[in-house]
C-alpha cells in the first residue's frame, strides 16, 4: 500500500514539530538537555494530542547519539529505527489488548535485561488505564525499583482510573486540548506540503469539529481530500462529517423562533435525507448558540442573526435544553422523536418569554409599537397623574386596570407582592442592611466563581435595600429577574444558601423591581401611617397598627438611614 493517512505522515518527529503541548515539550527538552529525565511518565489527556507521539520523539531524544538542546536528530541509526518501529529497546504495549498480569510479569522478568542497541530501554504503555488490578500491583514493583537503563511512559485517556500508587511513583504531564487557531495553522502546513487547493472555511469547520485532537482534524481532512474533486471545500467538509452549515442551521432557528414548528419537522428531516447525523446536529446547534452568545456579548455583526434579540439568559436555557436532549439521545433507540420533542420545546420556551422579546423582527430591527399598547398606557399615566394630583402621593393602578407594562415590556401585576414585602420592612434594621450590602459583592462573586451562570444574571444587577434578622428586600434592575427570584422556589433558595454562606444567617429573600422601589416604599409608609397594610393589586385592607402605636418618623429613618429623609412637619 503505498498511500498513508496524513495523520501518519504527518507525526511530530521532534518536540518542535508538537503542536499545542509546550509545557510538556519544554519540561521534557530540558530535562533530556540536562541528563535530569525521570524513570517513569504519565502522559495523560484527551485523544489525538500528541501523548504516543511525545513518547517516541522523548525515546529518540534520550537514545540520540547526535541530539542537540533535547532535540533528536533523526539521522542516526538509532533515530530512523525507532522512527520506523525496528528498535527492539524500545517497547510499545497495547494495554486495552494486553491487561492481564502474565502480559505485566514479561515486562518485569525482561527488563533487568540491558538494552541491545541503544542507551535506555523505553516501555510505552498506551491506554495504561485498562490494566486489571493484578497487573497494576505486579508492575508496581517495578516502578519501584526500576533498573537504571528503564524508562517507562504510560499514557492514559482516563487518569482517574489508575491507582495512586502508581501516579506518586511517576511525573505526570497533563496534555490539553488543541487550540483551533494551532489547529488551522497545522492543516494549512499540511495543504501546502501535499499542494492541496483549500478553501479557509473548511480548514476552519475542520478544526472545530475535531474538539481539540489533531489526530481528528488530519483524519476528517483525509476524508474531504478522498471525498471532494481539485479542491478542499466547507461543503466537502459538511458532507464527510454529517454536519449542517451555519445558514441551514439560522433558518432552523428563524422556524423554531416564529412557531412555525411543522417546517421545522420538514427542515429536519431534509438535513436527514441528506446524510446529517442527529448528534452531530445538536452538537453544531449548540455551537451556533454559542457562537450567538459570543457576537451578543462582543457586539459583533454577524449574518446568522436568528437568535441576536433574544437576551443572554434564555440563550443560556436554550443551551441547556439543546444540551439536555443531546444526553438522552444517546439512549434512545428512536433519536427523531427526541430531536423533534427538542425543536418544540425551544418553540415552547420561546412563547413564554417577555413580549418585547416578540417584538422584534427576525432581521434582528424593531417593529412598530402596538398603538393599542400605547393608548393604554397612556391612559394609566394619565390616571395615575390624576391620583397624585389629588392625594399628594403615587397610588395603585387603578381597579379596572389589570395589566400594567413596563418599560421593558414584562408585566408587573404578579412581579412582586406588597404583603411579602411588608414583612421584610416590618422588621428591618439598619444593622442588617449594613452588613449584608457589605458583602453583597461578595455574594455575586461567590457565584460567578462556583460557574452558577443563572444566578450571575440575576444577581449582576441587584441591590439589598432592606433587611431583617430573618428577611432580607432585593431591589432588581429588570422586572422579570424579580418575577423570577419571587416565583422560582429553587432559584431563590439558591441565592438564599449563597448569602447564608456568606453572611453565615440564614434568610428569605423577597424582590421588588427597581422602578417600582421608589412608589412600593411611599406607600408602605404611608399604610403604616394610616395603619394598615395592602396587597398590590388587592381592595382588601388589612389593620395591623393604629398611628398611636408606630412613630413613622423613625421607621423611615431606621430602614433608609437618616441622611435619605427629609422631614416636613405638615400644618
Amino acid at each position: 500500500m503505498n498511500y498513508q493517512a496524513l495523520y501518519r505522515m504527518f507525526r511530530p518527529q521532534s518536540f518542535d514539530d508538537v503542536v499545542g503541548q509546550e509545557h510538556v515539550t519544554k519540561t521534557l527538552r530540558n530535562a533530556i538537555s540536562k541528563s535530569k529525565q525521570s524513570h517513569a511518565y504519565i502522559f495523560s489527556g484527551p485523544r489525538g494530542t500528541g501523548k504516543t507521539s511525545i513518547a517516541k520523539v522523548f525515546a529518540k531524544a534520550i537514545n540520540c547519539l547526535e541530539r542537540t538542546d533535547g532535540e533528536p536528530c533523526n539521522e542516526c541509526a538509532i533515530c530512523k529505527g525507532i522512527t520506523h518501529g525496528t528498535n527492539s529497546d524500545v517497547i510499545e504495549i497495547d494495554a486495552a489488548s494486553n491487561n492481564g498480569v502474565d502480559e505485566i510479569r514479561n515486562i518485569r522478568d525482561k527488563v533487568k535485561y540491558a538494552p541491545s542497541e541503544s542507551k535506555f530501554k523505553v516501555y510505552i504503555i498506551d491506554e495504561v488505564h485498562m490494566l486489571t488490578t493484578g497487573a497494576f500491583n505486579a508492575l508496581l514493583k517495578t516502578l519501584e525499583e526500576p533498573p537504571a537503563h528503564a524508562i517507562f511512559i504510560l499514557a492514559t485517556t482516563e487518569p482517574h482510573k489508575i491507582p495512586p500508587t502508581i501516579i506518586s511513583r511517576s511525573q505526570r504531564f497533563d496534555f490539553k486540548a488543541i487550540s483551533q487557531n494551532e489547529i488551522v495553522e497545522r492543516l494549512k502546513f499540511v495543504a501546502d506540503e501535499q499542494q492541496i487547493v483549500y478553501d479557509e472555511s473548511a480548514l476552519d469547520f475542520i478544526a472545530k469539529a475535531s474538539e481539540g485532537g489533531m489526530r481528528d482534524a488530519l483524519s476528517i481532512m483525509d476524508q474531504a481530500i478522498a471525498f471532494g474533486d481539485e479542491r478542499l471545500t466547507l461543503e466537502d467538509a459538511l458532507n464527510v462529517t454529517g454536519s449542517v452549515d451555519a445558514n441551514a442551521l439560522n433558518e432552523l432557528f428563524r422556524e423554531v423562533v416564529d412557531g412555525d414548528v411543522r417546517n421545522a419537522f420538514a427542515t429536519y428531516h431534509k438535513f436527514v435525507s441528506q446524510g446529517k447525523e442527529v448528534n452531530r446536529l445538536i452538537n453544531d446547534m449548540i455551537y451556533f448558540v454559542r457562537d450567538t452568545i459570543m457576537n451578543k456579548t462582543s457586539n459583533v455583526e454577524t449574518e446568522y442573526d436568528a437568535l441576536m434579540h433574544f437576551e443572554l439568559d434564555i440563550l443560556y436555557k436554550m443551551i441547556d435544553i439543546i444540551n439536555d436532549t443531546l444526553v438522552s439521545i444517546r439512549f434512545s433507540v428512536n433519536q427523531s422523536v427526541h430531536f423533534e420533542v427538542l425543536l418544540v420545546k425551544l418553540a415552547e420556551m420561546i412563547k413564554e418569554t417577555p413580549e418585547h422579546v416578540q417584538t422584534v423582527a427576525t432581521t434582528g430591527v424593531a417593529t412598530e409599537p402596538n398603538n393599542d399598547v400605547l393608548l393604554q398606557r397612556m391612559e394609566q399615566l394619565e390616571n395615575e397623574l390624576k391620583s397624585i394630583r389629588a392625594n399628594g402621593i403615587a397610588t395603585s393602578t387603578p381597579p379596572q386596570q389589570t395589566k400594567r407594562t413596563s418599560s421593558k415590556g414584562g408585566q408587573s401585576k404578579n412581579a412582586f407582592s406588597m404583603q411579602q414585602i411588608a414583612k421584610v420592612l416590618d422588621k428591618a434594621n439598619k444593622d442588617d442592611i449594613k452588613q449584608l450590602k457589605d458583602h453583597w459583592q461578595e455574594v455575586v462573586d461567590h457565584a460567578k466563581n462556583n460557574d452558577m451562570k443563572s444566578l450571575v444574571s440575576l444577581l449582576q444587577n441587584s441591590e439589598p435595600v432592606a433587611a431583617s434578622e430573618t428577611h432580607v428586600l432585593i431591589k432588581f434592575e429588570e422586572e422579570i429577574h424579580c418575577e423570577i427570584v419571587n416565583k422560582d422556589d429553587e432559584k431563590r433558595e439558591n441565592i438564599e444558601n449563597v448569602v447564608c454562606n456568606i453572611i453565615d444567617k440564614t434568610v428569605k429573600v423577597v424582590g421588588v423591581p427597581a422602578d417600582q422601589w421608589m412608589r412600593v416604599r411611599t406607600e408602605y409608609l404611608q399604610n403604616r401611617k394610616t395603619g394598615s397594610t395592602t396587597e398590590a393589586g388587592n381592595d382588601e385592607q388589612t389593620t395591623t397598627q393604629t398611628p398611636e402605636e408606630v412613630d413613622v418618623v423613625q421607621k423611615a429613618k431606621d430602614l433608609f438611614g437618616e441622611s435619605t429623609v427629609n422631614v416636613i412637619d405638615e400644618e
